[in-house]
């Protein structure tokens, strides 16, 4: 019997061992032979890339205007019209530079129209990148009427100058007759000329007119090419889109004042290949509104404590946690970046020398350019701790600092939008307790450091909260009953109301703060903790996507060297 069960057990193991036998010859057998001359191309197609810029055309505006070619196309295109040129760019040829490099500014050198300082010897343009990986085997061309455009950026192609778009049309046409040419560029500028005339917005007609101009040229580019004689036996895609968008002040109500209502970052990216399904790329979900009335803390504002017990808001040796929300206004540098002033605190005063300061005993939370910074005296030491992160320009951010006990070290941790980005050892700062009165907005100063922001929803807690508390309620508007600290609560100021004179404690306590100051009384309708700039440019099309893009599309190998920041986006 034994015997038999290991005779049968034998023939299975060689039934299986016959079968996958079998199936690694079949797998042999689909290799090809090394002499075999057939390429990828017989079964794919060989791959060619035709690349439409237009300067100055804004998404938006060109989403609104009459663009009948453009729209034919989005069936097989991946598409946006809320793609992003360079947040940071202080000129077009910034842009220019994103898209034939591949990265941003702070890796090829330029940000403003000085094409001189570039990088490029670090960061190689597109068409360099092409021709050291594939030698001469992919030709490419650039058409422009400007000529510092085609210095640059024809480098290693044939490089033609154009009178002007319809000059730049019909050499684009005339090269789409070349067999031999695998990637064509097609510089267009008259939008750009109108946006800078007339107005970057669908609403000025000359502007408009020049959209829709451009449009027709794509349609006579578009029948030029699918008239070439092995179209169907190529693999072509098209990518049509504008190095920036123009500075054009949006309608409020179409103001979310998040990256993409900056209309000179706003462009269109249309990736069309025939053998595309649709795909479009919107505007990502930003977060929750904060909607109400709210009090402007600039100039000398501020709320105090006059009445009540401010020993209550000692930080001393105990644990604690302070949350407030902020939203900041652009300052006299038309930015938002603000240096020291002060937005929450309890000490007698706030200025330079804070180090060397005794009388400065106390606490503070102060901004730092675009971040923020949590500083204190105790009765044994000073110090501060960064934030080390920026806040998000032009909507509502939540920051948070909590107190507590690690490893038998007293320790801050730092919150910004629920992310920890700080923790610290202040135990030799000893106890924080001071005489001063509790308030928001301005502390005394001899220095000219002022804010101009909205604060709001404002928490104070004798507990810390915990990493995971802080994240899951930092976006959140208000207390709820089953808050797992709520016992801990020692004031709450909501600080959405039109009274101007008296911020209300709903907490427990009812530690109402007075005001002093004239306080502009504003309603807002804005994001809450949104992600961050980068963040959602992440989330859309890019100008540095665009050579990564063609640099996958012509199966040219991609390095990790080159250290790209652009993605590539794929139609599924």
């Amino acid at each position: 019997m034994k015997k038999r069960i290991l005779n049968s057990i034998s023939a299975i193991m060689l039934i299986i061992l016959g079968l996958n036998i079998t199936s690694c010859q079949e797998e042999f057998s689909k290799v090809i032979p090394e002499n075999d001359t057939d390429t990828v191309d017989v079964i794919y197609g060989t791959p060619k890339v035709l690349l439409l810029i237009a300067d100055g055309a804004r998404g938006e505006s060109v989403r609104t205007s009459n663009v009948t070619t453009i729209n034919a196309l989005l069936p097989h295109s991946i598409y946006s019209w809320v793609s992003l040129s360079e947040e940071n760019a202080a000129g077009i040829s910034s842009n220019w530079a994103n898209l034939f490099t591949g990265v941003n500014y702070t890796k090829h050198g330029v940000r403003e129209n000085d094409l001189e300082a570039n990088k490029f010897d670090a960061y190689p343009l597109l068409a360099a990148r092409i021709k050291e990986s594939s030698g001469d085997s992919i030709k490419m061309s650039t058409i422009s009427p400007n000529a510092t455009f085609l210095k640059y950026f024809g480098a290693n192609t044939k490089a033609q100058a154009a009178q002007n778009d319809e000059d730049v049309t019909t050499k684009v046409i005339n090269d789409l007759k070349d067999e031999k040419l695998s990637f064509i560029t097609g510089h267009f500028t008259a939008i750009d000329a109108a946006g800078k005339t007339a107005g970057y917005d669908v609403s000025k007609p000359a502007y408009k007119a020049a959209i829709e101009k451009f449009d027709g040229q794509v349609g006579q580019i578009i029948k030029a090419l699918e008239a070439r004689p092995n179209y169907a036996k190529e693999n072509w895609m098209v990518i049509i889109t504008s190095s920036q968008g123009g500075e054009y002040e949006i309608p409020p109500a179409q103001n979310d004042n998040t990256i993409f209502s900056n209309a000179a970052l706003n462009t269109f990216t249309i990736i069309y290949s025939p053998k595309y399904a649709t795909k479009f790329i919107g505007k990502p979900f930003i977060g929750n509104k904060f909607i109400g009335d709210f009090m402007r803390f600039n100039a000398e504002n501020y709320a105090q404590l006059d009445v009540g017990d401010n020993s209550i808001f000692n930080l001393d040796n105990t644990d604690f946690t302070i949350e407030l929300k902020i939203k900041k206004n652009k300052g006299r540098d038309n930015n938002y970046a603000f240096w020291y002033p002060s937005i929450i605190g309890k000490r007698q005063h706030w200025q330079g020398g804070w180090g060397e300061d005794p009388s400065g005993i106390g606490w503070v939370i102060h901004l730092d350019g675009e971040s923020w910074i949590f500083n204190a005296r105790g009765d044994k030491g000073t110090g501060e701790v960064k934030a080390g992160r920026n806040m998000n320009r032009g909507t509502w951010n939540s920051i948070a600092v909590t107190g507590q006990m690690v490893d038998g070290k007293r320790t801050v941790r730092l919150f910004t939008n629920g992310e920890q980005t700080k923790e610290a050892d202040i135990t030799g700062w000893g106890s924080i307790t001071s005489d001063a009165k509790f308030r928001i907005g301005f502390l005394e100063t001899r220095e000219g450091w002022r804010s101009d922001a909205y604060i709001a929803d404002v928490k104070f807690w004798k507990e810390a909260l915990s990493p995971e508390t802080i994240k899951q309620y930092s976006c959140d508007v208000g207390i709820v009953s089953n808050h797992p600290n709520i016992n801990f609560l020692a004031a709450y100021w909501p600080m959405n109301s039109k009274d101007a004179t008296t911020i209300v404690d709903e907490g427990p306590l009812g530690a109402n703060l007075k005001t002093n100051g004239t306080y502009p009384i504003t309603t807002l309708n804005d994001f809450i903790c949104a992600p961050t700039s980068s963040t959602l440019s992440s989330m859309v099309p890019r100008n540095i996507d665009i050579s990564t893009q063609i640099i996958s599309w012509l199966k040219v190998p991609r390095q990790l060297s080159w250290g790209l920041d652009g993605r590539v986006w794929i139609d599924k």
